[in-house]
């Protein structure tokens, strides 16, 4: 079974027929994607600020991540339930779109980030979380976080606008 068989099986599911065919889970669904990025991405881009050096410098890296974290945590989960479902409801569409594939490979990244990021450079944030300017693979992960979820929200408006 190849993707497409795998997208078509997806899309024909009932559940996945109801959502698309229905006038108003489908836009609850996408105004709920929408919350969703919006509350992950909220924190996630003070955050990511905060590691440019480019605000909150009074405020401790560790203090800005932690303070959010149950919120991002909530906007992430929100975001990825209501986005498979979505998936799931045009699927074919989906996968025959360039911007949604776009979109996917940023996911990746922008999931991955943080990932590196924790794994590496936060090991040692007690010896330069309270630095105005944090080092430099801080204020890369920054940057890549700002830079690929941005491109992650315009390839899912640019998705949603061309299917």
């Amino acid at each position: 079974m190849n993707i497409l068989e795998i997208c078509q099986w997806l899309q024909n599911l009932g559940w996945s027929t109801a959502i698309r065919e229905s006038i108003l889970v489908f836009p609850i669904l996408e105004g709920s994607h929408l919350l969703g990025i919006a509350v992950m991405l909220a924190p996630t881009f003070l955050l990511d600020l905060r590691l440019l050096g480019w605000g909150w410098k009074g405020d401790s890296v560790g203090k800005i991540a932690y303070s959010f974290l149950p919120v991002t945590f909530f906007g992430a989960a929100l975001m990825v339930i209501t986005g498979v479902l979505l998936f799931c409801s045009e699927a074919v569409k989906c996968y025959n779109s360039f911007y949604f594939r776009v979109k996917v490979v940023a996911l990746i990244v922008a999931g991955l980030n943080p990932v590196i990021f924790h794994s590496t450079i936060w090991r040692r944030l007690t010896t330069w979380e309270n630095l105005p300017s944090p080092p430099g693979p801080a204020r890369l992960a920054g940057a890549t976080s700002l830079l690929f979820w941005m491109v992650v929200v315009a390839a899912g408006r640019y998705t949603a606008y061309n299917l």
